[in-house]
C-alpha cells in the first residue's frame, strides 16, 4: 500500500530500466510522471495512466516544472552505453554529474521528500577483492564511471549541506526486455535470431547479470525503507563470464552458432566484477528471484516477438 496515490517523476523513464520501473511504480498504484526528452517515444507507449513532462536534465526549469507536487523521485537519466560515452565524453560528464545536480537543485527547491538516485557497480572499476561490497572501494576507469561517481558526491553533498533525503543504488549489470541493441545480451539474441554473423570481444571478463524486473523491485524497495545517504547493492552474486553467457543463450534458445572473438576490441575494460546484495536482503528485504537462465528464456521471447 506504500505506493497508493503517492506522485512519482522518474527520469529517464523511457529508457531500459526507466520504463520498467514506471510499469511496476504504476502495478503498484502510484501515480508516475515520466520525464523524457523530446522526440519518438520508445519504450513508454504500452503504459496507460501515465503522465509524460518533456524536458532536458539539462534544462534546469523543465526539472522544476516538472517537480510540482512530486513526493518521489527516480533519477535514472544517463548516459550509459560504453562507447558512446567514450566518443562523447563532454556530453556525458555534462548529462551524467550536471544533469544530477540540477536534479537536486530542482527537489530541494520543491521539497521532495525523497530522491533515489540509480548509480552503477561501474564505479568500482578494477577491484582486488570479491565479491565487491558497499564499502569497498570506488576505482571508476573511464568517463562513464567518473561521471556516476561525481553525481553520487553530489546526492551526498546535498544530504550534508542541506537535508535532503537521498538514497544511492548500485546496481550491478542487468538485462531483459526493451534493452538497446547495442548491449551485450540483447546484441548476442538478435544476431542469433537474424542468424547473422557473431562477433564478439574478450570472452573471459565476467559480471553479475540480473534479470530487470528485479532490479526495478529493488529500487522500490530502496525508496521505501532505505537509509539516506547509504548505498544499496542489487545483483546475483553470482560470476559469469562472457563466454559462459554466451553459451547460456545458446543452450535455452536451442540456437546453433559459432563466435568469433576478438580480445583486443575494448582495452580499457573491467576484467572481473560481480557483487554483495546481503545489505539490500538485511535492510530492505530484496533478494533477486528470477534465475539467470528464466531472464534469458523472457528476453529471447520479447526479441522473438519484435523481430517477427
Amino acid at each position: 500500500m506504500f505506493w497508493e496515490d503517492k506522485r512519482v517523476l522518474v527520469t529517464g523513464a523511457d529508457g531500459f530500466a526507466g520504463a520498467h520501473l514506471c510499469e511496476e511504480l504504476l502495478k503498484e498504484g502510484a501515480e508516475v510522471r515520466a520525464f523524457i526528452r523530446s522526440g519518438a517515444i520508445k519504450n513508454l507507449e504500452s503504459l496507460e495512466g501515465i503522465e509524460i513532462a518533456r524536458g532536458d536534465v539539462l534544462d534546469a526549469q523543465s526539472l522544476k516544472n516538472a517537480m510540482k507536487q512530486i513526493d518521489i523521485v527516480f533519477h535514472a537519466a544517463a548516459l550509459t552505453l560504453i562507447p558512446e560515452t567514450r566518443a562523447m565524453m563532454t556530453n556525458t560528464f555534462s548529462i551524467n554529474a550536471g544533469g544530477t545536480l540540477n536534479v537536486l537543485l530542482a527537489a530541494k527547491e520543491r521539497a521532495v521528500k525523497r530522491v533515489v538516485y540509480v548509480s552503477t557497480c561501474h564505479v568500482y572499476g578494477k577491484q582486488e577483492n570479491f565479491p565487491i561490497t558497499e564499502e569497498s572501494r570506488p576505482n571508476p576507469i573511464d568517463i562513464y564511471s567518473s561521471s556516476k561517481l561525481a553525481a553520487e558526491h553530489l546526492c551526498t553533498s546535498f544530504v550534508k549541506m542541506f537535508g535532503l533525503d537521498v538514497l544511492i543504488s548500485r546496481a550491478f549489470n542487468h538485462f531483459g526486455p526493451r534493452q538497446r541493441q547495442e548491449f551485450l545480451i540483447p546484441e548476442v539474441i538478435t544476431k542469433l535470431l537474424r542468424e547473422d554473423e557473431l562477433t564478439l570481444g574478450n570472452p573471459k571478463p565476467t559480471r553479475d547479470y540480473s534479470y530487470v524486473k528485479d532490479v526495478v523491485r529493488g529500487y522500490l524497495l530502496l525508496a521505501q525503507h532505505g537509509q539516506p545517504d547509504e548505498v544499496y547493492h542489487f545483483c546475483t552474486g553470482v560470476e559469469r563470464s562472457v563466454k559462459e553467457i554466451l553459451e547460456t543463450i545458446i543452450r535455452v534458445g536451442g540456437f546453433s552458432s559459432e563466435p568469433k572473438w576478438n580480445p583486443a576490441h575494448r582495452k580499457v575494460d573491467i576484467p572481473r566484477s560481480y557483487g554483495d546484495f546481503s545489505k539490500a536482503k538485511r535492510e530492505l528485504g530484496w533478494e533477486p528471484k528470477v534465475s539467470f537462465e528464466e531472464g534469458i528464456r523472457k528476453t529471447i521471447e520479447w526479441y522473438k516477438d519484435k523481430l517477427a
